[in-house]
């Protein structure tokens, strides 16, 4: 009979008690991490053409082998709570920041500023902050049992705040404010921009700003990714490899939003005649039986086709003109 499921507060109580200070000592010099707290201000940069990826593997795993594969370190642009290390790794939460606290190392580097590090620490992380951790020391198995290896991994990661349930345009496919767009897009700037100052080429990302604790508008956010790695100045041909990984294929955050939308649409009619809410009853009937709302992992897929990009790559960027290239 299979062993029963671990409790998340027995898995970290372990790993406090018995894996950090045993990777502490092991790892002494890499175990801490650094916070920057304007990432786009800090660190400056240099210019070449980038193919563009998205594969669906489970994404903590899938990072490693590809390191283990080309012999190189490879960063996990990982989702991150703002207010401290881990979020709630501790209790039941299932976010990948969470899971990956229980499975790795991660929660002690968070927590260590960096011998050079400029700050005493690195919480809370500013809005358009984000954290460096060189060395994540991966010793567990994937969430649903938490087995422990017998052979430890390790890796980079780099740690962002996402826009937390934005307020979105009335269809809700986009942000309804261009400030709150141009802070996710300064989020996505800083987290690659990290990635570059420590010499990194390829990289790692997660269902990033998705997901029912986020809700951000995938379309939209799928093209600022695009829009960053094809035409911001600083940081466009930087990355040879890019992976967006979606744990869950199926996992919609459209369709949360829509259904959002339309219960917060049904409440709104409440006080509605019994007439009207007939009429209104038989067009929610209708509409569910129309076009199935494509998931995360499609609609990135769709917005990075390789050949999509490359005849976008083969031309010039529309938005630097003679003035630009003469100045």
């Amino acid at each position: 009979m299979p062993s029963s499921k671990p409790k998340p507060s027995e898995v970290a109580t372990e790993t406090k008690r018995h894996y950090l200070p045993a990777i502490k000592a092991r790892y002494a010099d890499r175990t801490h991490s650094y916070l920057f707290q304007q990432p786009l201000e800090q660190i400056p940069l240099q210019s070449y053409p980038c193919p563009q990826t998205v594969s669906p593997p489970q994404f903590l795993d899938f990072t490693t082998e590809w390191e283990d594969s080309v012999n190189q370190r490879i960063p996990l642009i990982c989702a991150a709570n703002d207010k401290k290390p881990g979020g709630d790794w501790e209790t039941g939460v299932v976010g990948y920041e969470e899971r990956l606290c229980r499975r790795s190392s991660l929660f002690a580097t968070l927590s260590t500023p960096g011998p050079e590090s400029l700050l005493p620490a690195n919480y809370p992380i500013p809005s358009e902050g984000g954290i460096y951790s060189e060395c994540v020391v991966v010793f567990r198995g994937p969430h649903d049992q938490y087995k422990k290896l017998d052979r430890w991994k390790d890796l980079p990661v780099v740690s962002i705040p996402p826009a937390r349930w934005p307020k979105l345009n009335q269809m809700g496919t986009k942000y309804a404010f261009p400030l709150e767009r141009d802070l996710v897009k300064n989020k996505i700037r800083a987290a690659l921009r990290i990635c570059v100052y420590y010499g990194h080429t390829s990289v790692v990302i997660g269902d990033f700003g998705l997901g029912n604790g986020y809700r951000n508008p995938p379309q939209e956010l799928a093209e600022l990714w695009r829009e960053v790695f094809l035409y911001d100045p600083d940081l466009r041909g930087r990355f040879d490899y890019v992976a967006f990984c979606f744990e869950d294929a199926l996992q919609s955050t459209a369709k949360l939003i829509l259904d959002d939308i339309a219960k917060k649409a049904k409440s709104g009619h409440s006080h509605d005649s019994k007439s009207k809410s007939k009429s209104h009853s038989s067009a929610s009937s209708s509409s569910a039986g129309g076009p199935t709302v494509p998931s995360d992992f499609e609609i990135f897929q769709h917005v990075f086709n390789p050949s999509e990009l490359q005849d976008v790559m083969s031309r010039p960027d529309p938005r630097y003109g003679i003035s630009m290239l003469t100045s």
